[in-house]
């Protein structure tokens, strides 16, 4: 009865110590959640959060209709796609280089991490002026090599908007994929090169059957995470374009942004959040699966 009693009151005693990060925890993130969601069934009074009148599935059946959702869904997409692609592939590349025993290595695994760690917002104010159709250095460079004949409006040309603001996203998110595959790359035991190369493999066998099965899990791993991250990420296209010109560049998190604040659309844009929200839900069950069974292994 002692050890049971004593049990009891730590088991209490634990309980009581995570209430506090608990209730936090409801009240700054499952709260905000439930009345959002439960917000995109309902009807209010333009500007208000009160519920009005309870409208069902009105509000997703308007946005199947909805051109500029449809073109801000395959925009994110696309996005998504394009900017964890790219940053995997440039972030692995410089991985591989930073591996490499060379003079100044440590400094150059510093300096990479300088695009990471600068905000977002002055990171897109930057790039917004490099891509300058008057004063740009990105026209210059590009004209001084002979690629093209006058200046470009890149940021408002509804053909070149978005694809600008994927090479800025890459540019910001390589040094956290360089970082993470880096580590990846130091934990692959190096003698298994060397008894690749003895039995004649070539590099690019090495890096097949060693090197890319050796951080295989953790490139999964950071890639749901990238896409999740990548698909929500908000401060660089609304700084560069706001979604224009014409809805070029629209994604969902903008177009969430100004439904319900340009708008005043707020159970709208209640229902658009619900929307991305299960589609970034699908790959966080997904990391969460992982992760578990990682655990039990």
């Amino acid at each position: 009865m002692q050890r049971l009693k004593r049990g009891l009151r730590r088991e209490t005693a634990g309980y009581f110590l995570i209430a506090p990060g608990l209730l936090l925890i409801a009240v700054i993130l499952i709260y905000p959640l439930v009345r959002g969601v439960a917000s995109s069934f309902f009807s209010s009074k333009q500007g208000s959060l009160d519920f009005d009148q309870f409208v069902g599935l009105k509000y997703f059946a308007e946005l199947s209709r909805d051109r500029i959702f449809l073109t801000a869904m395959r925009n994110s997409i696309l996005y998504t796609v394009v900017v964890v692609a790219g940053m995997y592939v440039l972030g692995l590349a410089t991985a591989l280089l930073l591996n490499k025993q060379f003079r100044g290595r440590a400094a150059y695994r510093s300096l990479v991490l300088i695009p990471w760690v600068v905000p977002g917002i002055a990171a897109a104010m930057t790039w917004k002026w490099m891509y300058s159709s008057q004063y740009g250095v990105i026209n210059y460079v590009l004209q001084s090599l002979g690629l093209i004949g006058k200046n470009v409006d890149w940021l408002g040309n509804a053909h070149t908007a978005l694809g600008s603001v994927m090479v800025t996203a890459i540019w910001k998110a390589i040094p956290f994929m360089a970082i993470t595959m880096l580590a990846a790359l130091q934990s692959i035991d190096m003698s298994l090169y060397e008894a690749a190369r003895v039995d004649g493999a070539s590099s690019f066998q090495c890096f097949r059957y060693i090197t890319f099965t050796g951080i295989k899990e953790v490139s999964i791993t950071t890639v749901l995470l990238q896409i999740i991250w990548t698909f929500n990420q908000f401060d660089l296209v609304y700084t560069m374009t706001k979604g224009g010109p014409s809805n070029s560049s629209q994604i969902i998190p903008v177009y969430t942004y100004l439904t319900a604040f340009n708008f005043f659309k707020l159970n709208k844009a209640a229902a658009i959040g619900v929307v991305g929200l299960l589609f970034v839900g699908v790959f966080a069950v997904w990391y969460i699966i992982r992760n578990n069974r990682g655990e039990r292994a």
